[in-house]
């Protein structure tokens, strides 16, 4: 009987560590989860328009997104050299240089942002600050 009790008691504390693991593992999960999720969500560019028109940009030739006019759109973009092309209605027609590095890089709310003005005749990149007050005055 006595061997029975011990053997029932070291089966308890199995089980209650065993639960413990499990448990410590779904806490492990539930907070990665987010750090995974913001570290691998793909960088955008927000392009702020302070054209009158709607704006047609097109990055490196892909399919172009629309940015308002005196309003703004976001569109996944890398590190790196890029090209703009921009057109609207008005006479607006250009191809704009942009370089963008990982260390300008903004990060707010699991998000990753780069930010870019449009202009009438030119792209006028902002800084890190400068894109922190546009993104968190956005959203």
């Amino acid at each position: 009987m006595w061997l029975h009790a011990i053997t029932d008691s070291r089966r308890g504390e199995q089980v209650m560590v065993r639960w413990a693991c499990a448990g410590m593992a779904v806490l492990g999960v539930a907070f990665a989860a987010p750090a995974a999720t913001a570290a691998s969500a793909s960088p955008v560019l927000h392009i702020s328009s302070h054209l009158a028109q709607n704006a047609r940009v097109s990055v490196d030739g892909r399919p172009a997104v629309t940015a308002p006019g005196y309003g703004e759109v976001e569109t996944p973009i890398a590190a790196g050299k890029h090209r703009l092309k921009v057109t609207a209605p008005g006479g607006v027609d250009y191809t704009g240089s942009l370089s963008v590095a990982p260390g300008s890089l903004l990060h707010w709310h699991g998000r990753s942002f780069w930010c870019v003005n449009l202009l009438k005749n030119q792209l006028e990149p902002y800084t890190h600050d400068e894109c922190q007050e546009e993104v968190t005055d956005a959203g």
